[in-house]
């Protein structure tokens, strides 16, 4: 586990797997975890290096949004989960366009990733979050609290981040990247639209966070986080 304080950590991402990191925050009532991972065997890694650091088990897990690497381990985590409305009914739509097809439509779209990950359609389970929310949420953990905000992003319609005010620090999760479309993306960090990018560094701005946390590149400051975003903003006004 990588500590970024005595009550937040995170298992790193997996480059060999494209995992994105698995984050927790403890509280002096409850613990959380921030996204479910790609499979039974991440959330297994994840609980594991949890047991190495005597942390108690999450009892409450948090999506950032319904990209499979986030939420498909979620049959496997502990206690409850929550997500916004929208991840809700993406994973709905999964569900309804079953295993097969699913998987299929992953593999067209050379996602290498999830074939080494699951070695067939039948292996895959996915499972709809205990509890939904619209908009945003605080959660009072105990001496610490979570605020969940589901805010316009670059990448997808249902990107949630994750503050945690008292320690200037948020959870991401992919929200600064572009549109994905496949693994040649992953490289490129995707297609990104003016509207979405300017909207997004608008509300992440808002959380007065000094820690940004990426789901797959691990922690910077909030100022290189935003440095960053902005020069893409600029470079898609000199294009138009």
């Amino acid at each position: 586990m990588q500590r970024i304080s005595e009550r937040i950590m995170f298992l790193p991402p997996d480059e060999a797997y494209d995992r994105p990191l698995i984050g927790y925050v403890r509280g002096d009532s409850f613990s959380i975890a921030i996204d479910a991972g790609s499979s039974a065997v991440h959330v297994k890694l994840f609980h594991e290096a949890l047991a190495e650091e005597h942390m108690p088990m999450p009892v409450l897990t948090i999506l950032t949004h319904s990209h499979w690497d986030h939420s498909y381990g979620l049959p496997a985590v502990t206690g409850l989960s929550i997500a916004c409305t929208e991840t809700c009914r993406h994973l709905q739509d999964d569900i309804n366009a079953g295993n097969e097809l699913l998987y299929e439509s992953y593999i067209s779209e050379d996602y290498s990733y999830l074939r080494r990950e699951y070695s067939s359609p039948e292996s895959i389970s996915i499972r709809l979050p205990d509890i939904a929310f619209s908009g945003s949420l605080t959660i009072d953990l105990g001496g610490i609290h979570a605020v969940l905000k589901h805010i316009p992003s670059p990448h997808t319609d249902d990107s949630t981040v994750i503050c945690i005010p008292e320690e200037k620090t948020i959870f991401l999760g992919d929200a600064s990247s572009g549109i994905i479309t496949s693994d040649a993306d992953l490289i490129t960090g995707g297609i990104y639209h003016e509207e979405d990018l300017s909207a997004y560094i608008r509300e992440i701005s808002s959380f007065g966070a000094e820690i940004a946390i990426s789901s797959h590149s691990g922690a910077g400051s909030m100022e290189d986080e935003l440095g960053y975003l902005n020069r893409k903003l600029a470079e898609i006004r000199r294009g138009q």
